[in-house]
């Protein structure tokens, strides 16, 4: 079949990684890319083949040869791009979260319904293999019914400056949020968060939430950005907890460790591995996976836009408690 040629829309460093993926997706092609930045769109254009360099979003989203357009903006910049893609007939592959607020959520679903071209969300962890492990056990029975859900998702300070422009329930528990969606096919209730502000800066480095399922599950999601930076950069783990027995998922310590003059290091293994100049492992399985249903015309299942919107509103609700200090019902799902 023909390869699927694809727009890139912002290239920061996770655009990066998402070119990086692309290249050990055979059935892949990125012809052009677009960034604010236009010296680091040029850059990066030359320094992975791409052989046009768009100077707006309307310019990339109208080269007719496309057939999908890849959005890795930030966070709060998504809508724009996913409707203007839409609008030119391109399906759209787009980074979680699917928007920092409902009203964006609703309108780029219902431009993809407009245009009949499919919006995928950039939920990574149901393409990881451990946690794909995890759902396939639990929708077996074996593990019998949900009880309680315990995952942390924890990152180094030296990151705050880049990602901390975004509330960390948003940018991490929008994860694990997602699974326990995921895993217990089940609306939320009520929720509680809990934040802090250790560091002085805009939104919290260190947040907790509880979320109470209608079926009576309890899930608790924790993402700390406060680990050392010596070697340590994923502190990820999940905990499932039924009727009839438990798993339990951790990625850190790895079972891949580096021991060099400089220090100890723990490299990914399981988001976006790279091997041979390529980024593989999650990453490169949901953006292959996005490739196969642009050519067979089939839209995703393995996440939908209204999955990824469920996520937003638990987070979003999250958020809330935690400002004001109160639990939070979320009366009507959809």
């Amino acid at each position: 079949m023909n390869r699927v040629r694809i727009g890139l829309v912002g290239c920061g460093n996770f655009g990066e990684s998402h070119l990086q993926a692309f290249r050990a997706v055979p059935q892949a092609e990125v012809a052009a890319v677009f960034d604010t930045d236009g010296d680091r769109a040029r850059r990066i254009a030359s320094q992975f083949g791409i052989p046009q360099v768009c100077g707006s979003v309307e310019e990339i989203c109208g080269l007719g040869d496309l057939a999908a357009i890849d959005v890795v903006t930030p966070e709060h910049m998504h809508l724009e791009p996913v409707r203007m893609a839409h609008a030119a007939g391109k399906h759209v592959f787009v980074e979680k979260p699917l928007a920092t607020d409902l009203r964006e959520c609703s309108a780029m679903i219902e431009s993809s319904a407009s245009a009949n071209r499919f919006l995928m969300v950039g939920q990574i962890l149901r393409f990881e293999t451990k946690y794909a492990m995890l759902n396939d056990e639990i929708v077996s029975g074996r593990l019998g019914q949900a009880v309680s859900m315990h995952a942390r998702r924890n990152r180094p300070k030296s990151l705050l400056p880049l990602y901390g422009r975004t509330h960390p329930a948003l940018e991490n528990c929008i994860h694990d949020v997602d699974l326990m969606l995921w895993y217990t096919g089940q609306p939320v209730r009520k929720v509680r968060g809990f934040s802090r502000h250790a560091t002085g800066r805009k939104h919290p480095e260190t947040f907790w939430g509880v979320i109470e399922f209608e079926g009576g599950a309890i899930g608790v999601v924790e993402t700390i950005w406060m680990l050392p930076d010596a070697g340590v950069m994923l502190d990820d783990a999940f905990q499932f907890i039924g009727t009839e027995g438990m798993a339990n998922l951790q990625l850190h310590p790895g079972a891949f460790a580096i021991l060099r003059d400089d220090g100890y290091h723990l490299p990914d293994v399981s988001y976006d591995p790279r091997v041979g100049g390529a980024a593989r492992g999650a990453l490169r399985d949901e953006l292959s996976y996005f490739c196969e249903c642009v050519q067979s015309n089939q839209a995703p299942q393995v996440i939908t836009p209204i999955e990824a919107k469920r996520a937003v509103r638990v987070i979003l609700a999250l958020i809330e408690s935690a400002e004001s200090e109160r639990d939070v019902e979320i009366a009507a799902w959809d």
